[in-house]
């Protein structure tokens, strides 16, 4: 705790010490004779000046900076000329309570407000402030992140955190890759692995080829979003700056007519009417300080984007939260999405009893051995080193078809059923959902394979939550065939759906669901690279599992880290909840501020003017602070 921080809690304790005995012998003995004077202005004034010039150095100082940069009016600036009234006017205490409990407000609001940054904060140290440079010889060097180049290697050891986004030169390990995708499971590394800045090895060292420099790599670009999250304002946040600075002169102008006229309507000739006009003038200014709406609203709105970043939904400013919160039309790709985006073989079917299933499967990783596509890795599995490829040759790669060679002297063919079309070789059609591998050998059928896309766990409940947060109408947009979406699009309750799609098209559709007049927020999710175009013609791009791409971060709005779309319910109810908060905040605070001000203007109670004045400012900003604070409280489901 710094020096600063130690005064202003002491300050803070030693006025509200005050404040309490002081307010009870305001109500019972003040005037009673003590020696020559009386117990007002021998005890209550001393200690109540004491205690207020403790509190008030922080306005002191805030008040000459606003000044220095020519901002005349605001609500430190009311707080601090209504309490100097007030003094001035011979109610000690209540200049005292004033500044008391202006100050346990602002310490409430920074409580959440530093609550808030710390869970984003989680977010921020992902950052690692050393890389280690693996030199000719063995030789290492430690040194700073941003004096590694493009192509340097650098060495990771276990229990570091990688530095610099790279592509994996040397070694063979496992990843906690939980900081960025909140995934707990470790993820394999091997040679010519794409690996990100910011996750931690968990294995044996990892000589790692550098890809990006330090200020372009995923680590830096999600702390860069992070740390701009409430650089835009909302239509809210936006109209209280307006309002407060038009609404604060204002105040001033007329309490000073208070002052001033007022004593012209009675005795103007008496001390005493003078002094109440001036007390009722302190009144009007305190009533009307706009604290409640300059706090609250904005601390609403950061408290929201710090919870949403818990559950690893990273928001760039406020008012794509507020958008989030009113989003009623979502448009899904769906590989990486809906669905994993990772190729899984599900069932093979031999053409009868005579071929076996592993038979298939052997033959199968044989023809796929070299291939680097999708498909091809599904098959071979993770292991290749139990393929024995010493009989396979005069491999030749068929496009969009398949591949065709020789095994044991004989052809063996591995592809869609164009490929056994064009070698005239009959074979029973597999109707499967999903993307089918033929296999044939020696100019015969064997069977089939069927490899599908799986659905993400979560996808079908988070479709589901959908409708009950208010997002009515649900779109998939995917390249991928008729079929295989209609699949996904059943299992997950889709209704609208468009398949075959080439990456225009796809722009060409998202523009007919913008121009649609029933849909009026629209949200695109996608893979964050090859939606990049779509995301930047809709109202909200979110990028699902995009991290590691520069469009994901720089076309999307909001980036789901942990690429779950249940993780977009989560957020959609974080946002709500904070955009209720927020109305409740500026409705409650207008009502009652408007209420305090008829009663200080028609002086309708006087004796407890400034009492009332008091819980208007102050009451008012604590109750609508501790309302945000609300918002940290989670209600598990």
């Amino acid at each position: 705790m710094s020096k600063k921080e130690k005064y202003d809690i002491f300050a803070i304790i030693f006025g509200v010490v005050v404040t309490i005995p002081m307010l009870i012998l305001t109500f019972t003995i003040a005037e009673d004779k003590l020696g020559p004077s009386d117990v007002k202005t021998l005890i209550i004034l001393p200690l109540s000046l004491l205690a207020y010039l403790l509190l008030i150095y922080d306005f002191l100082v805030k008040t000459f900076k606003n000044f220095k940069k020519k901002r005349f009016f605001d609500e430190i600036t009311l707080t601090l000329i209504a309490s100097l009234v007030a003094f001035i006017v011979g109610e000690y205490v209540e200049g005292l309570a004033v500044v008391v409990f202006f100050q346990i407000g602002e310490k409430f609001e920074d409580y959440a407000v530093n609550k808030s940054r710390k869970s984003i904060k989680e977010v921020l140290d992902i950052r690692s402030d050393k890389a280690t440079l693996y030199l000719e010889n063995g030789i290492e060097k430690i040194v700073d992140p941003y004096d590694v180049n493009v192509n340097d290697l650098i060495i990771v050891k276990s229990g570091e955190r990688i530095p610099l986004d790279g592509v994996v030169f040397k070694g063979n390990s496992f990843l906690d890759t939980s900081s960025l995708t909140g995934e707990s499971v470790p993820r394999r590394a091997k040679e010519g692995d794409t690996v990100l800045s910011g996750v931690i090895n968990k294995g044996s060292p990892l000589i790692i080829k550098v890809t990006k420099p330090f200020y372009d790599s995923t680590v830096s670009k999600i702390m860069d979003m992070v740390e701009n999250a409430t650089n835009t304002k909302t239509q809210n946040e936006k109209f209280i700056t307006k309002f407060s600075k038009y609404y604060t002169p204002i105040v001033l102008i007329l309490a000073l007519l208070i002052a001033i006229i007022t004593p012209f309507f009675g005795d103007y000739a008496s001390i005493d009417s003078w002094s109440n006009s001036f007390f009722n003038a302190a009144s009007l200014l305190v009533v009307s300080c706009p604290c409640a709406l300059v706090l609250s609203v904005p601390m609403a709105y950061f408290v929201g984007i710090g919870e949403a970043s818990k559950i690893k939904m990273l928001i760039k400013g406020s008012v794509y939260l507020e958008d989030l919160a009113k989003l009623d039309t979502v448009i899904l790709d769906k590989t990486g999405t809906i669905t994993k985006g990772n190729f899984v073989l599900t069932d093979i079917i031999p053409v009868d009893e005579s071929v076996s299933k592993d038979e298939i499967l052997k033959l199968a990783r044989i023809a796929e051995y070299n291939s680097l596509h999708p498909i091809a890795l599904s098959i071979i599995g993770n292991n290749k080193n139990d393929i024995d490829i010493s009989e396979w040759k005069n491999e030749e790669s068929i496009d969009g078809e398949g591949i065709k060679g020789e095994y044991k002297g004989k052809i063996l063919l591995a592809g869609n059923s164009k490929l056994l079309d064009r070698f005239n070789i009959p074979y029973i059609k597999n109707d499967e959902i999903g993307t089918i591998v033929y296999i044939a050998y020696n100019n015969k059928f064997l069977g089939s394979m069927v490899i599908k896309d799986e659905i993400k766990e979560d996808s079908e409940f988070a479709l589901k939550e959908f409708k009950k947060l208010g997002i009515k109408n649900t779109f998939m947009l995917t390249g991928d065939n008729l079929e295989t979406a209609s699949y996904v699009a059943k299992k997950c309750n889709i209704e609208n759906v468009k398949a075959n799609l080439l990456p225009l098209d796809k722009v060409d559709e998202v523009k007919k669901i913008k121009g649609d007049k029933n849909n009026k927020m629209v949200a695109f999710a996608g893979d964050g690279v090859n939606d990049a175009p779509s995301m930047s013609i809709v109202d909200l791009g979110i990028s699902m599992g995009g991290i590691g791409s520069d469009a994901a971060i720089e076309a999307s709005d909001i980036v789901i880290m942990d690429d779950k779309l249940s993780t977009l319910t989560k957020g959609k109810r974080i946002a709500k909840r904070t955009l209720n908060t927020v109305y409740i905040n500026i409705v409650f605070a207008i009502l009652i501020k408007l209420l305090a001000v008829i009663i200080a203007t028609l002086n309708i109670i006087p004796s407890y003017i400034m009492w009332i004045a008091i819980f208007a400012d102050v009451g008012v900003t604590f109750l609508c602070v501790c309302h945000s604070l609300t918002l940290m409280i989670h209600k598990k489901r």
